[in-house]
């Protein structure tokens, strides 16, 4: 009997262990260099994996995790003998293939985000690319279309995207000032169809938003990186009302951004030598990740599929001893 209730107390004690740990796997890709890296997201430098080398990508910005599990890249090219397109990276082989092609250099990714199928684009700053967000229809499959997706609004460039539980798509539109080297914007609603809704949140002192760039939706708020002064602000979605969350400390130090399951959220840096922030849920700065990475292209971040695998052996556990003591065994 021992020997056979050994494996399930094994789980059980993983359980324990898994649960505890709250970490998520994040995967980031460098705008620079064009390397995809993942780590644990509680022990970022003791657990980080290089996917693909240097120049895997051209100027990737915008990452995303997709139904079929596999990661979805902007690539914004060269302008030269490299066209923007949608990559795809296969995390079962380690392999890249191409999605989709803007053979035109019409829309140069700034940010991807998933509703089932369909991947959403939106446009990169610092191309000055603007005009609306793109969708590829059956992004996942092997026949895909593309076309505009919002109206009744003049988006600008377009760095962050995120979708509420009802469907709706939240954008940051935002202006990024070559010679000054300023950016603003707001953060911009649309309905399930991509029609205009409001500004959810408007730029300047009054919110302190300055230049929205990665965005992400958990439960009823809303969180904006501010590219300008290094912050993340949360917005009640019910009341409206925005608030500071955390902030990195240096300017361009909050670009990408992505939720955490503990509630907690991470950004990556536009400048410096790659950094990766963490928060906690209550916006305390937990820590500092330098990746070596240079400017960060994107972040997603992915529960770890092991809590729940580890969960249901527990249970089972349980039960099969509940079981036995029933029995008399």
């Amino acid at each position: 009997m021992i020997r056979r209730l050994l494996p399930l107390l094994v789980a059980a004690a993983t359980l324990t262990a898994t649960v505890r740990s709250n970490a998520d796997t994040v995967y980031a890709v460098s705008n620079n260099a064009g390397t995809i890296i993942r780590y644990d997201s509680a022990n970022p430098a003791g657990s980080v994996v290089t996917l693909s080398g240097s120049g895997a990508i051209v100027a990737p910005a915008g990452i995303a995790l997709g139904p079929d599990g596999n990661l979805y890249i902007g690539e914004s090219g060269d302008f030269s003998t490299i066209a923007p397109a949608i990559r795809r990276f296969d995390l079962s082989s380690n392999t890249l293939s191409t999605v989709y092609t803007f053979s035109d250099s019409s829309v140069l990714p700034g940010a991807l985000a998933f509703r089932g199928n369909d991947l959403f684009v939106g446009r990169n700053p610092f191309y000055g690319d603007t005009g609306a967000v793109v969708r590829l229809a059956n992004a996942t499959g092997n026949s895909v279309t593309a076309s505009n997706y919002t109206s009744g609004f003049s988006l600008a460039s377009t760095p962050g995207l995120a979708f509420g539980a009802d469907g709706a798509l939240y954008v940051s539109s935002m202006t990024y000032d070559f010679f000054s080297g300023q950016a603003s914007g707001s953060v911009v609603k649309f309905d399930v169809t991509g029609a205009f809704l409001t500004e959810t949140v408007v730029g300047g002192t009054s919110t302190g938003l300055f230049g929205p760039t990665g965005l992400g939706v958990k439960g009823t708020n809303l969180y904006t990186a501010s590219i300008m002064n290094g912050s993340v602000l949360t917005t009640n979605l019910l009341t409206g009302s925005t608030s500071p969350f955390g902030q990195t400390g240096l300017p361009f130090g909050a670009s990408p951004l992505a939720m955490l399951s503990d509630g907690g959220v991470i950004v990556g840096s536009a400048g410096g030598a790659g950094a990766i922030f963490r928060f906690d849920a209550a916006g305390n700065l937990v820590d500092t990740f330098n990746s070596g990475l240079g400017t960060i292209g994107g972040v997603v971040a992915v529960p770890e599929p092991s809590t729940a695998v580890a969960a249901a052996i527990g249970i089972a556990a349980a039960a099969w001893m509940r079981r036995r003591r029933m029995a008399g065994s």
